[in-house]
């Protein structure tokens, strides 16, 4: 319980459901809820889970960062609620990053400590298809 420490408590990146939050906020007591729209359903069931969140006076925060898909969504979806808090996002090299960088035709960066918003139509990113087909096993 986070009641136990003076160190807010973020959680929730692993969960994949409305039910599991709930439990997350109600037993666990979080003080920040931590969604990834990759794995708790997309956006409609991350934006019922950010009300759930509002609902219980809890700040909402997203984990995404192993593609920038994953880190124009959440953008999306933070500046879509009233409580969210704060963008999750990994500026360095980390395993993977060939990946993100070569995915998307757009990075998103970091301009003095804020994420740059895509400004194109839908998510702002548009993918690479040269990538995509290399990349395909189907």
């Amino acid at each position: 319980m986070s009641a136990a420490t003076d160190t807010r408590i973020a959680a929730g990146e692993e969960e994949s459901g409305r039910s599991t939050f709930r439990r997350l906020i109600l037993e666990g007591d979080v003080d920040v809820v931590q969604l990834d729209l990759t794995r708790c359903g997309g956006f409609t069931e991350g934006m019922k889970i950010a009300s759930m969140a509002a609902d219980y006076g809890k700040p909402v925060a997203n984990h995404g960062f192993t593609t920038y898909i994953n880190v124009a969504a959440a953008l999306h979806l933070l500046n879509a609620i009233p409580n969210a808090l704060i963008a999750e996002y990994v500026a360095q090299d980390h395993e993977g990053s060939e990946l993100r960088d070569s995915l998307t035709h757009q990075k998103i960066r970091a301009q003095h400590g804020r994420l740059l918003f895509p400004q194109e139509p839908g998510l702002g990113i548009d993918l690479n298809e040269d990538v995509l087909n290399r990349l395909r096993v189907a």
